[in-house]
C-alpha cells in the first residue's frame, strides 16, 4: 500500500470520527482531528500528488508584527493591506508568479478554501477590487466571503508562493483557526514576530507544533531597536535551541522609516526565498523534510484522536449498558412479583372463590359434573365463566405491574444518566419525556399478554394430547386447564397475607391437583417453567422499544473498533514515511 493509499484510508476513517459527548478530552480530540483533516486535504495529499508544485511559504505570527507590510515589501507591490485595527490581517492573500496561478486557483492545494483571483494593481486599502472568483462553486460566492485571494505578480520567481496568513493570536476564533489551517498547509513557515513580542506564549505554542512536525521554519524578528539586532538574535536563538527548534534562517530587521509604505531592508529575506525557488535540490529537500515530518507526526496525533474515540465509545457503552441493566432489572422485578403471587390479589381471588372458596372445584374433581351446566348457567346469568374472568383479571393485573416497572426503569435511567459522563448531554432536552414509559407501551403489553395467553392455550392443547379425555372427565375442559396453568405460573404466595394467602394457597392446591392429573408432576414443572420463560421473552420484546428510546440518543457514537483501526493505519503511514515520501506517493 502506498503512502497516498494509506493516507486516503486514514482520511476516510477520520470522517467516521464524532465526539457528540462532552467529555474531558473532547475539545482536544476534536481540535486535533480537525487539524489532521485540514492538513491531509490542504497539504499532504495534494503535495504527494504533485511534488513539483510551487513552494508555499506561509507568513504567520502575532497581530501587529508587520507580516502584511513585509509581504508587500518582498513582492514590491501592495498586495495585502496593513491596518491599525486588530486583527490586522483578516483575509489571507497568496502571491505567486502569473505562470503559477493555476496551482492555487484551480489546483487542490489549500483544499476547499474559496479562491479569488485579483490583479495586484487594485489597491486593497482603497476598497476598489477587480476580484474574479475561481472555480465553478466559488464563482457563486461573494468576494467578501471567507477565502484566499490569489494575486499574480512578475516580481516573484516561478516555483514560489508567499501567503500572508491571519494572526495566530487573533481574538476572533475563526481567524486563528484559519491561521492554523494555513500553517498546516505550508512547505515553509516564516514566523514573523517583533523585538517586543518574540517571547509571548501563544507564538511559542505554534512554534512547538512546527517542532513536533519537523516543518521547515524561517524566523523574522521585526522592529528591533537599532543596534540591538545581535543581542535579540542571540537570545532568540538560545530560546529556539532549548526547545529543539532549528530554523532554516533567522533574520533581524531594525525599526526604521518605511519607503512608500514598505520596509527597505528585506533584501536578505527576498534572496533566501528566491534561492529556494531557483535551487531545485534545496527546494526539494525542504519540501520533503516538511512532508516527512508531517507524516511522522501522524501516529502521535492520531493517538490523541483515538484516545478520545475510545473515551466516547466507552462512555456511550456505559450509558447504553446502564439503560439496558435498568430494564433488565425491571423484568427481574416483574418476575419476582409474579412469583410472589402479586397477580393473585384482589378480583383474581374473588373470582377463584367462586371455584375454590366453597370447595366446588374439589367436588367437581370428585363428582365429574359436566361443564355444559356451567356454560348454561353463565348464559342465563350474563356473567362470564369463572376461568374466563380469572384470565381477564390476570391480564389486567399483569399490564399494571409491567407498566409500573417500566415507569420505574425509565426514571432510573434518566436519573442515572444525569450523573454519568456524557449522560446529561446525551439526554439533552429529551429528558422531560423520557422519565416515564412511552404511550405505546400500554397497548404493546396488552397485546403481549394476550399473545402469551394464547400461547399457553396452544401449549396445553399440544401437551395434553390424548389426555384431553381426562380434562373433560374432570369437567373443566382445555380452557380451564389453560387458566389453571396460568394461575400455577403465579401461584407462589410470598406477597399475600392473611385471608388472601389462604385462598391463594387453595388456588395453588387446586391448580396443582388439576394439572398433575392431566400432565403428571414432571411435565407440570416443565410446563410452568416453559410458560414463565416465554412470558419473560415476550415482555423483553415489549420493553425493547422503551430501551431503544435511549439507544436513539446515542446514535452516531463512534464504535469501539474505530480507535484501534485508526492507530493501525496511522502506524502504516509512519512506517511508509521512513522511506522517500515522494517515491511512495507516486
Amino acid at each position: 500500500m502506498s503512502s497516498r493509499a494509506s493516507l486516503t484510508e486514514l482520511r476516510s476513517l477520520l470522517d467516521e470520527v464524532a465526539f457528540p459527548l462532552d467529555l474531558a478530552g473532547t475539545v482536544d480530540g476534536s481540535t486535533v482531528r480537525r487539524e489532521l483533516i485540514g492538513q491531509l486535504d490542504d497539504y499532504v495529499l495534494p503535495r504527494l500528488a504533485r511534488l513539483d508544485a510551487p513552494l508555499l511559504a506561509v507568513f504567520g505570527g502575532s497581530t501587529g508584527a508587520g507580516k502584511s507590510t513585509l509581504v508587500n515589501s518582498l513582492v514590491g507591490h501592495t498586495v495585502t493591506a496593513p491596518g491599525v485595527l486588530r486583527p490586522t490581517t483578516r483575509r489571507p492573500v497568496l502571491v505567486c508568479h502569473a505562470d503559477d496561478t493555476a496551482w492555487f486557483v484551480d489546483g487542490e492545494i489549500l483544499g476547499d478554501l474559496p479562491r479569488y483571483h485579483r490583479a495586484p494593481s487594485a489597491d486593497p486599502a482603497s476598497g476598489s477590487r477587480s476580484d474574479q472568483a475561481s472555480g465553478s462553486t466559488s464563482g457563486q460566492r461573494s468576494p467578501d466571503a471567507s477565502g484566499v485571494e490569489v494575486v499574480a505578480v512578475a516580481t516573484l520567481p516561478r516555483g514560489l508562493a508567499v501567503l500572508d496568513a491571519p494572526d495566530i493570536d487573533s481574538v476572533e476564533t475563526a481567524n486563528h483557526e484559519l491561521a492554523a489551517q494555513l500553517l498546516g498547509a505550508a512547505d515553509l513557515w516564516v514566523f514573523v514576530t517583533t523585538a517586543a513580542r518574540y517571547a509571548d506564549a501563544v507564538p511559542w505554542e505554534y512554534l512547538a507544533r512546527a517542532e513536533q512536525r519537523s516543518v521547515a521554519l524561517g524566523v523574522i524578528v521585526n522592529r528591533i531597536p537599532p543596534g540591538s539586532e545581535d543581542e535579540i538574535a542571540a537570545h532568540l536563538t538560545d530560546m529556539l535551541d532549548r526547545r529543539g527548534l532549528r530554523p532554516e534562517r533567522l533574520f533581524t530587521i531594525a525599526e526604521g522609516p518605511l519607503a512608500e509604505g514598505r520596509i527597505p531592508a528585506v533584501d536578505d529575506v527576498r534572496a533566501w526565498l528566491t534561492g529556494l525557488a531557483l535551487d531545485r535540490p534545496e527546494r526539494d529537500r525542504l519540501v520533503r523534510q516538511t512532508l516527512a515530518g508531517v507524516l511522522q507526526s501522524v501516529p502521535a496525533r492520531v493517538d490523541r484522536v483515538a484516545d478520545e474515540v475510545q473515551a466516547q465509545a466507552s462512555a456511550s457503552g456505559a450509558l447504553a449498558s446502564f439503560a439496558r441493566a435498568r430494564y433488565e432489572g425491571a423484568l427481574d422485578a416483574v418476575e419476582g412479583e409474579l412469583r410472589s403471587g402479586e397477580l393473585l390479589r384482589g378480583e383474581v381471588l374473588d373470582h377463584w372463590r367462586e371455584i375454590v372458596g366453597t370447595g366446588e372445584m374439589m367436588s367437581r374433581l370428585q363428582r365429574g359434573i359436566g361443564r355444559a351446566r356451567d356454560r348454561l348457567a353463565a348464559t342465563f346469568s350474563g356473567r362470564p365463566l369463572p376461568e374466563v374472568a380469572v384470565a381477564g383479571q390476570l391480564e389486567a393485573n399483569l399490564e399494571v405491574l409491567v407498566a409500573r416497572a417500566a415507569d420505574r426503569a425509565s426514571l432510573e435511567v434518566v436519573e442515572g444518566w444525569s450523573t454519568m459522563a456524557g449522560g446529561a448531554q446525551a439526554l439533552g432536552v429529551s429528558a422531560r419525556g423520557l422519565e416515564r414509559s412511552s404511550d405505546a407501551l400500554g397497548p404493546a403489553v396488552k397485546t403481549t399478554v394476550n399473545e402469551w395467553q394464547d400461547a399457553v392455550m396452544r401449549l396445553v392443547r399440544e401437551q395434553a394430547g390424548s389426555k384431553v379425555t381426562v380434562a373433560r372427565t374432570l369437567s373443566v375442559g382445555l380452557n380451564g386447564v389453560g387458566v389453571a396453568l396460568m394461575v400455577a405460573v403465579f401461584s407462589a404466595t410470598g406477597g399475600i397475607t392473611g385471608g388472601e394467602a389462604a385462598v391463594a394457597g387453595g388456588t395453588a392446591a387446586v391448580s396443582q391437583t388439576l394439572l398433575t392429573a392431566v400432565f403428571g408432576e414432571q411435565a407440570l414443572r416443565d410446563l410452568v417453567k416453559q410458560s414463565r420463560d416465554d412470558l419473560r421473552r415476550r415482555l423483553y420484546v415489549a420493553f425493547t422499544p422503551e430501551v431503544e428510546r435511549f439507544d436513539a440518543l446515542l446514535a452516531g457514537m463512534p464504535s469501539a473498533g474505530l480507535a484501534p483501526e485508526l492507530r493501525r493505519v496511522a502506524g502504516v503511514v509512519a512506517d511508509e514515511a521512513g522511506s522517500d515520501p515522494g517515491e511512495s506517493g507516486r
